[in-house]
């Protein structure tokens, strides 16, 4: 069916979207598959390719009566973007215009969307990939590695984290917020479909060899992939780290007690490193980049500017309290600490204390429409 004879309708059951940039080797081809298998199936669907070519894809589009969105916008994500605009199908299919999947898997799709699932992600690497149609590197290192990261940060068990070929309903769609624009958009698909707990169902596909020219950077995506985990990940990316920084400090200093200066540095990195994830926990659920966190639920009704000035001028009184002289031989004779080691260590403390109100005041601003 083509576009035109859409007009009339009131209900489509299901939007295709290609992303489509330079495809014209494969674009026909992917779409008379899919026309074919609609016909076959009897779906009342549409099929919407989101151009941003140079080449006759456009054309090829057009002739085939296809609804085209030429928007001319670099970015895989993008694509998506500028087609979920339009998109009228209660249900929406999502695959590569490049001939690497096979279309005939529409309707698989569509059932368990059916059934009760809310996104639809295929798996290449339980089903059968054609030689040459992956390199090896994305499919031994790269893609295995980052969707094993992917289930470590974010508790999703989700083997083929960058497969293209997926369905979700347009329903669930609308929940997830998407805005990324490159080729992260598909690790933030299930980035936010875990965080909202959506119902994922993972289906077995055939990966092809694609027809013309692959487009993929393989190290400059893979970063922006990893990049994109460890934004929604803060625990991973400034937490854990800093927890770790702020322990080696402490095991320093008491294990070289003569030079403390290196377990100072430690101790100062960690708790700046763990001050940067609670400001990128606060600020992702100030904007809505995450929904829930419970040390950030915690912050909202407990933090305040007062409080980060008396637990920050508490620790300012350290330098004081140390130069009684009761205190200082104490810290001296009983744990072995050199009288200039008792100064660096009053010294950090005060840094923290003067970190800690400012960074109160900043958590106290970015919590303000969370109160």
């Amino acid at each position: 069916m083509n576009n035109e004879d859409l007009d009339n309708i009131d209900f489509i059951e299901l939007s295709v979207i290609l992303p489509c940039q330079n495809e014209e080797q494969a674009l026909g081809f992917c779409i008379n598959q899919i026309k074919e298998i609609l016909r076959q199936e009897n779906v009342l669907a549409e099929i919407i390719v989101s151009d941003s070519s140079t080449d006759n894809s456009p054309m090829v589009a057009k002739q085939l009566g296809v609804k085209l969105i030429k928007h001319d916008h670099n970015g895989y994500g993008r694509a998506y973007l500028e087609a979920f605009k339009v998109v009228q199908g209660k249900y929406i299919f999502m695959a590569d215009a490049d001939g690497t999947y096979d279309f005939r898997e529409i309707p698989k799709f569509l059932n368990y969307l059916k059934q009760g699932s809310d996104l639809v992600i295929g798996d290449r690497f339980k089903g059968k990939i054609d030689k040459g149609a992956m390199p090896w590197l994305h499919r031994y290192i790269g893609n295995p590695v980052l969707s094993f990261l992917f289930r470590v940060f974010f508790k999703a068990k989700v083997n083929d984290v960058h497969c293209g070929m997926r369905a979700i309903t347009k329903e669930s769609l609308t929940k997830l917020n998407l805005r990324t624009t490159g080729m992260e958009f598909a690790t933030e698909m299930i980035v936010r479909a875990s965080q909202e707990n959506l119902r994922i169902k993972q289906l077995p596909i055939n990966y092809h060899l694609r027809k013309g020219k692959s487009k993929l950077k393989s190290f400059s995506d893979g970063w922006r992939h990893l990049r994109f985990m460890l934004t929604y990940a803060p625990d991973y990316l400034f937490l854990i780290p800093g927890i770790l920084f702020l322990l080696a400090g402490i095991v320093l200093i008491w294990l070289l007690r003569s030079n403390i200066v290196y377990g100072c540095f430690l101790i100062i990195l960690g708790y700046q490193t763990i001050s940067l994830s609670v400001f990128t926990k606060v600020y992702m659920k100030s904007i809505g980049l995450i929904k829930n966190d419970k040390l950030v639920d915690y912050l909202a009704k407990v933090i305040k500017f007062e409080t980060g000035v008396i637990l920050g001028a508490i620790l300012l009184l350290v330098p004081l309290l140390a130069r009684r002289q009761d205190v200082f031989y104490f810290l001296v004779n009983n744990l072995g600490l050199a009288s200039y080691n008792v100064i660096i260590i009053s010294l950090t403390v005060s840094m923290i204390g003067i970190q800690t109100m400012f960074s109160a005041f900043l958590i106290s601003i970015l919590l303000i429409e969370r109160k």
